[in-house]
């Protein structure tokens, strides 16, 4: 068997350039081009004036875009990479940023990533490969980086915070004693005192490690004033909600949501909320894709799955003139093959009339109320004889509508086409890109990191419409090649 030759101690005769020892279809280039084609005028304000000089702003988002592609998230693994990795040596253009530099950037400049996603839409549209016909919205649970066992009643954080009180007090006071045991000695220090130095020092530290876990304390405490239905906070992050995931184990999360085209699966819309449900995000997920690529056709199909089934959902798509597919519980439950028992919209209606017929008797409106907790309008409608009655939500009509549609062959076609449109994202994110925790705390600091790994998903289904094209591209040079050697041959036959 012969091996290949190496050679371990030969030197370069020219110093190679970093660019030729990368892949020539590698997507960093792709990140590049993107990145030097953004807007960074607005940072000139900020970085204007005395001090010492800053890394370009499209330094820090070329790396930080990079990471997620190479599910690298960590800020010290970004600043490593930047001394070790090839691709990243060659985006950073030769400098070596700090971990506490990367971090800052991507902490402070929130909007600015959002604007950055938004490019990526637009990037997306000028290859075509945005189909806004139907639009497709989901959710998942993404655990946050806190600990389950930091999730804490309200009555525990009353508790901690009184001790933590009373042991700074102690520390205080044992400071004080000190002075007055050893003194103010600037000089002339002995190995004892020394030591004794050592211990304030290390008293210090603990004092300011306490007083961050009263700061904690009282950002949880606030949370739970707040929300007078939460029954737990997080000490490590506050912001996040405990949520059950697939394996229907409850675990500090938060919630995903993601509004994708049918063509290419690209994100359109995403945001970051602390429901544990899905039945608010709808109207909000269609407001952020207005605000992202302007204002929707009319009778553009909107499909979700039935945890996003709600009346007051129905009646904004039908205002917004859009074709919504949403099933109930039950209909999700048929149409995945399943059994179910659930009756709920399970009654006709006079639409003419205003009747609710159940079992052949008729319900007629009587008066409608409030429920105090959530202040869900209801309608009541009784029997003449007013000893039945039946409770209907506000907007019963426009549920009664979209289970109609569920029930055709097309509202079943475009139900099932949800499953290859919006859920393989979430695989490719959670999968492919190894997103499956935040590494951030804090609401605004996980939108953001949320936001990144939408523009990596995004720039990666660009690099492979431009890799198939220039594909396409090569094997027709080579048939045109070929055949024009095919007619060359039969010229010089004849």
């Amino acid at each position: 068997m012969a091996y290949i030759k190496s050679q371990k101690n030969q030197n370069w005769l020219l110093p190679p350039s970093i660019k030729e020892m990368i892949p020539k279809d590698h997507i960093c280039f792709l990140v590049e081009e993107f990145v030097e084609s953004l807007n960074f005028n607005n940072f000139d304000m900020s970085y204007a004036g005395p001090g010492h000089p800053a890394y370009h702003p499209r330094i820090l988002t070329k790396i930080i875009i990079q990471g997620m592609l190479s599910k690298e998230r960590s800020s010290r693994k970004l600043s490593r990479a930047c001394k070790e990795n090839i691709a990243f040596m060659y985006l950073s253009e030769k400098v070596q940023p700090d971990f506490r530099t990367i971090c800052r950037f991507r902490k402070n400049n929130m909007k600015f990533i959002k604007h950055v996603f938004k490019e990526t839409i637009k990037l997306a549209q000028s290859h075509n490969l945005v189909d806004l016909n139907t639009i497709s919205i989901d959710g998942t649970i993404i655990k946050a980086s806190a600990s389950r066992k930091k999730s804490v009643k309200k009555e525990t954080l009353d508790k901690l915070d009184e001790i933590i009180e009373k042991m700074i007090e102690e520390d205080i006071a044992q400071d004080e004693q000190d002075k007055l045991i050893y003194g103010d000695k600037e000089d002339g220090l002995t190995g004892m005192d020394k030591r004794d130095i050592k211990k304030l020092v290390r008293n210090y530290w603990k004092n300011k490690s306490k007083k961050k876990v009263k700061e904690k304390v009282s950002q949880a405490k606030q949370e739970l004033s707040k929300n007078t239905k939460l029954k737990r906070a997080s000490l490590t992050d506050s912001d996040c909600r405990n949520m059950k995931n697939k394996k229907h184990y409850s675990e500090p999360s938060y919630n995903a949501q993601i509004s994708t085209d049918s063509k290419n699966q690209i994100i359109i819309a995403n945001d970051i909320c602390q429901d544990s449900h899905d039945a608010h995000q709808l109207i909000p997920q269609i407001k952020n894709i207005k605000e992202n690529i302007g204002e929707i056709n009319k009778d553009t199909k909107v499909s979700a799955d039935c945890g996003y089934s709600s009346g007051d959902n129905f009646h904004y798509l039908e205002t917004e003139g859009l074709d919504g597919y949403i099933p109930n519980r039950a209909q999700a439950q048929e149409l995945e093959g399943k059994k179910t028992s659930l009756k709920r919209d399970d009654y006709e209606y006079d639409w003419k009339n205003d009747v609710i017929i159940i079992e052949g008797k008729k319900y007629y409106y009587r008066y409608s109320y409030v429920r105090k907790g959530n202040n869900i309008k209801n309608l009541v409608y009784k029997t003449k004889d007013l000893k039945l009655k039946k409770t209907v939500p506000k907007y019963f009509r426009e549920r009664l509508r979209m289970k109609a549609k569920m029930n055709t062959e097309e509202g079943k076609k475009v139900y099932r086409s949800r499953k290859t449109i919006v859920e393989p994202v979430f695989g490719n994110i959670k999968q492919n890109l190894g997103f499956r925790e935040f590494v951030t705390r804090g609401l605004n600091s996980v939108k953001t990191e949320f936001n990144l790994v939408c523009i990596a998903h995004n720039l990666m289904k660009v690099w492979k419409h431009l890799s198939e094209n220039q594909e396409i591209e090569k094997i027709n040079y080579e048939n045109q090649n070929f055949w024009r050697k095919k007619q060359v041959q039969t010229s010089i036959c004849m």
